[in-house]
């Protein structure tokens, strides 16, 4: 079956546009992503800075100024990666345009040829008696009446040819002013990395310098950490107790019951709502980053030492509020040597746990709102740092409480 050639390219003009358009597109959605990380690791790193400079205070070494500046090195990668992705695209674009811009530059070139030579026709039947001599010339009434038609045809035909070509010298202007524009971003750019380049250089150094001062102190921070992971698993066993009980008084409820379920539909909901709510989660926190990741990992300072994380460490300002991350209900405060004061929160199935608090506003048994006030953080002076401990579990099971915060 043959295709209409109409038809054909028709179909050829369409396919392409939306192609542009879907290109266009996806670029300024990809334009719009990247500003906004851009954003926030230029905010993380202003924030890092304050944080620092109240740690540095403490003229001697401490883990809570290396881990500020490993947060806010991170941050500085994360803004040059970002710059050198912008850089990218805008020479995709650039591309684009110096395509577009060559090819309105030819377009203009063969119609100022073709006006050339309208002119110089023009030129030479420029006089109103050679037009008239050209009318006169004609055999018969109908031939002067299509040289007629024609002089004004030609007239007609010159204007457009010359309105084309203003439009054409303007739309060549507007894409060399694009053109000369996304250059001109481009070297801000370039500069932009270079200087965050240096800086990153700088804060390298400075955490060389910093690790260095800290294997000094090694005695000590073996100390610390025998410490830290003897609270951990206090902790711990405190949390394992905490949700065994609650497991059988779920299960005496239920048996009292007669195996029927006596829960409220928002009771049997709540662990479904926290479940469809991963990754969108308010932080615990309205400030901080976080300072020590879940899981085990390597010590920052001490060679071939393993640290554990039952969940994560959260830096944030003195004084600073810590807040429930869901509805649910206060089943455990406790006092504890090391943590200060721990809050143990259930949302059906799951638990958040906030440690190291140096007051608390809620009771035992009461039930609380997403973003409701549980306490303070304390703050070491010592150090000047401040470090909310936060956990999450379903059932007795230990999960990792960065992939359900809101990432934003």
């Amino acid at each position: 079956m043959k295709i209409n050639k109409f038809v054909l390219k028709v179909f050829i003009f369409i396919f392409f546009s939306i192609g542009c358009v879907q290109y266009n597109s996806s670029f300024s959605q990809s334009v719009n992503t990247l500003k906004k990380k851009k954003e926030k690791n230029a905010k993380e790193i202003e924030y890092t800075n304050q944080l620092l400079s109240k740690t540095l205070k403490n003229k001697k070494a401490s883990m809570g100024q290396l881990n500020v500046l490993i947060e806010r090195i991170e941050a500085r990668q994360g803004l040059i990666k970002s710059i050198e992705y912008e850089i990218d695209f805008l020479n995709d674009k650039i591309g684009v345009t110096n395509v577009a811009a060559k090819r309105k530059e030819r377009e203009l070139f063969l119609l100022k040829k073709q006006y050339e030579k309208i002119i110089l026709y023009a030129y030479r039947q420029k006089s109103s008696y050679e037009k008239l001599m050209f009318l006169l010339a004609s055999k018969d009434f109908n031939q002067v009446y299509k040289r007629y038609k024609y002089l004004q045809q030609f007239s007609e035909h010159s204007r457009k040819k010359g309105a084309q070509i203003s439009s054409k010298k303007h739309a060549l202007a507007k894409q060399l002013n694009i053109l000369n524009s996304k250059r001109a971003k481009k070297k801000e750019l370039l500069l932009e990395k270079e200087s965050e380049k240096r800086y990153l250089s700088l804060e390298k150094n400075q955490k060389s310098q910093l690790i260095s001062q800290l294997q000094k102190q090694e005695k000590q921070l073996r100390s610390d950490l025998k410490k830290q992971k003897r609270y951990a698993k206090k902790l711990e066993r405190e949390i394992q107790k905490v949700i065994e009980q609650q497991a059988r008084l779920a299960a005496k409820k239920k048996k009292l019951a007669k195996g029927k379920n006596k829960s409220t539909p928002a009771e049997r909901n709540i662990s479904l709502s926290f479940v469809q709510s991963k990754g969108k989660l308010p932080w615990p926190t309205k400030t901080g980053f976080i300072s020590e990741r879940f899981g085990e990992h390597n010590h920052p300072v001490l060679k071939y030492v393993k640290v554990r994380n039952d969940g994560i460490n959260i830096t944030t300002d003195a004084k600073a509020e810590c807040r429930s991350i869901f509805k649910g209900e206060i089943t455990h405060i406790l006092s504890m040597p090391g943590l200060n004061n721990v809050v143990i929160v259930r949302h059906g199935e799951y638990f958040t746990v906030y440690s190291n608090l140096a007051s608390v506003v809620v009771t035992k048994g009461q039930k609380i709102s997403a973003k409701q006030k549980i306490g303070t953080v304390f703050t070491n002076v010592s150090e000047n740092q401040t470090i909310l401990k936060f956990q999450l579990w379903k059932g007795s099971k230990k999960l990792n409480p960065a992939q359900w915060l809101n990432r934003n």
